[in-house]
């Protein structure tokens, strides 16, 4: 092949693999739907189209069912375009910490999944879009039912809220196993175990008599041969925290606030002793107060959410309206 045949072949191979290059650009550029004139990626419709396909309970349809799996992921992203435009509208900003967690969120799951997300066109963007879109909503939360909103819950009721979303303990714990001559980890013999939960037992009767469980700490740490440099501090759990036992929350949940109890946990008898978080520790309940309150409220937001997404798919303008129905 002579040099210009060579050249001339090159020339237009490269003219293909352009023509494909931008053929390819332009076909991700290209937007799943728009909204009111707002472009919604394919990207953020493709994640929400898998995720009804992985879980549809979740979206209440039927397992395998692509079209309302499609539907699904379309109406998430109109709701996305709504509720963006309103919180503009409204002029309501996202807080500078939901968007911190918005951030460490999409760092966190895109290191890890980055390629996953990849495999199915998901851009970092689009996850950005996605998270922040559950931004958005708790600020709403905020904005409508927090301190100051249109419709603040009043303290009492998320104190009360806090008290059964979360049990509050102090405990310590002892093991069922031991080493063995060898270094192995072994179970303790019927004998030791039964030595163990008497030991517990009498433990738990004098700490509801009025002795203190961290006198009873130091007491059983000494025949441990351990020597006790701290006071015990309080753990607080929710229902299905991955810490701990499937049954352990609803065996704390069993104790009264101030009652102490032998629990059973995987491996270990724990000495264990109910606190009240709501009258105790202020702080605690400060801490998890936001969630308490998404916990409460994110389901009516929702609902609000939905009927904005609701009326963007009739043409209607209702987005300054999620107070109430739209006006026909």
């Amino acid at each position: 092949m002579s040099d210009m045949r060579q050249k001339s072949w090159l020339c237009r191979l490269l003219a293909v693999a352009l023509l494909l290059c931008l053929s390819g650009c332009k076909a991700q550029q290209t937007p799943a739907l728009t909204v009111d004139g707002v472009p919604v990626s394919g990207g953020v419709y493709q994640y929400y189209l898998h995720d009804a396909l992985r879980h549809p309970a979740k979206y209440s349809i039927a397992e395998g069912d692509e079209t309302a799996a499609g539907a699904q992921a379309e109406t998430r992203c109109r709701e996305i375009v709504a509720l963006d435009r309103y919180l503009k509208e409204n002029r309501i900003t996202v807080r500078a910490d939901l968007k911190r967690d918005a951030v460490a969120q999409v760092e966190g799951q895109w290191a890890l999944f980055g390629a996953h997300y990849r495999e199915r066109g998901v851009t970092k963007p689009d996850l950005t879009r996605i998270l922040m879109f559950d931004a958005q909503k708790k600020q709403l939360v905020q904005t409508l039912y927090g301190t100051g909103g249109k419709h603040e819950v009043a303290l009492k009721t998320l104190k009360k809220s806090f008290s059964k979303l979360y049990v509050g303990f102090k405990a310590f714990e002892g093991p069922l196993t031991k080493q063995n001559e060898q270094g192995e980890t072994v179970e303790l013999t019927q004998a030791e175990q039964k030595s163990l939960r008497e030991s517990f037992r009498q433990m738990a009767n004098r700490a509801n008599s009025g002795t203190d469980l961290d006198a009873l700490f130091a007491e059983y740490s000494e025949t441990q041969g351990l020597v006790v440099v701290s006071p015990l501090s309080v753990s607080i759990m929710k229902d299905g925290d991955p810490m701990y036992d499937a049954d352990f929350f609803g065996q704390v949940s069993a104790l009264r606030p101030g009652e102490t109890g032998v629990i059973a946990s995987t491996g270990s008898l724990y000495l264990l002793q109910r606190v009240d978080i709501t009258a105790s520790d202020d702080d605690a309940f400060e801490a998890y107060r936001d969630e308490v309150l998404y916990r409460e409220k994110m389901a009516d937001v929702e609902q609000r959410v939905a009927k904005l997404g609701e009326a963007r798919r009739r043409n209607r303008d209702c987005a300054g309206r999620i107070e109430g129905k739209c006006a026909p």
